[in-house]
Order: C-alpha cells, then structure tokens, then sequence
C-alpha cells in the first residue's frame, strides 16, 4: 500500500511546488501548459493568486494522500481521507476527460503546442493519478 501512497504523493508535493515557482514569477514552462486559442493566445492567464491556490490544492492533495497511510489516526479517521482520495480520482478522471474544447482527451483543439504536451503528457498524468487514488482506495 505504501508503493501507491508515494508515487502519487510525490506527484502532488512536484507539481504544488511548480505552481508555487510559477505563482512568485517563474517563467519557464509556462508557454506549454496554458492552453490557447491557434493564433498562440492563451485561453486564459492565471494570475499568482489563482497559482498559489493551484499550488495549495496539490498540497492538500498530498496530505490527503498520504494521510492513507493512517498516520494521523489520533486526529482524523482513516476513512475521511479514504473518500478524500476517491474524490481525488474522479477529480483527475474528469480533468483527462477534459472540458471537450482545450483540455483532455476529447479536446478539439489539437494544433497548438499545449494540446500536443496536454495528449502525450498532462491528461495520460491525469490517468495515473486517477488509477493511483482508485487503487488506494480499494487496498486496505
């Protein structure tokens, strides 16, 4: 149980940090991880403020994570963060599913360099963690 614990833990704990160095100004990467239009605009521009709570959520995400490990039983039951974690799954299921235009799998949006790193990298992440959270849940 501990294997799939961490792997998805560590995944959390990588990408809060990413967002944090991009939440304080950080700039490398950022061209290929907003979606955006095919004339090269992006969709959207989060500011630092919706960053770092991008980047909170992956925190929480992580102690959410690991908290299945029963770590914390003397302040919060096993299952609360058993159900957490099932969340989580469907969480990152819906997010590789995508939003049918810029994101996810089904997008139709395919020519910008966001949608080619969001087939080959982002969305199949978003399967692994998805499968992660769902195994541990089912392993006791």
């Amino acid at each position: 149980m501990i294997f799939p614990v961490l792997i998805n833990t560590s995944i959390f704990i990588f990408l809060s940090f990413l967002h944090v160095y991009w939440a304080m100004g950080g700039k490398k990467g950022m061209s290929a991880v907003l979606p955006s239009f095919e004339e090269g605009h992006a969709v959207f521009t989060p500011g630092p403020l919706v960053t770092f709570i991008v980047a909170a959520a992956m925190g929480i995400f992580a102690f959410i994570t690991i908290g299945n490990l029963d770590i914390f039983r003397e302040y919060v039951n096993l299952n609360i963060f058993k159900y957490a974690t099932l969340a989580i799954g469907f969480i990152f299921t819906l997010r590789a599913i995508g939003d049918f235009k810029y994101i996810g799998f089904f997008k139709k949006a395919t020519g910008t360099l966001f949608a080619k790193n969001d087939t080959r990298y982002y969305s199949p992440l978003c399967v692994v963690i998805a499968f992660v959270s769902f195994l541990i849940f089912l392993l006791d």
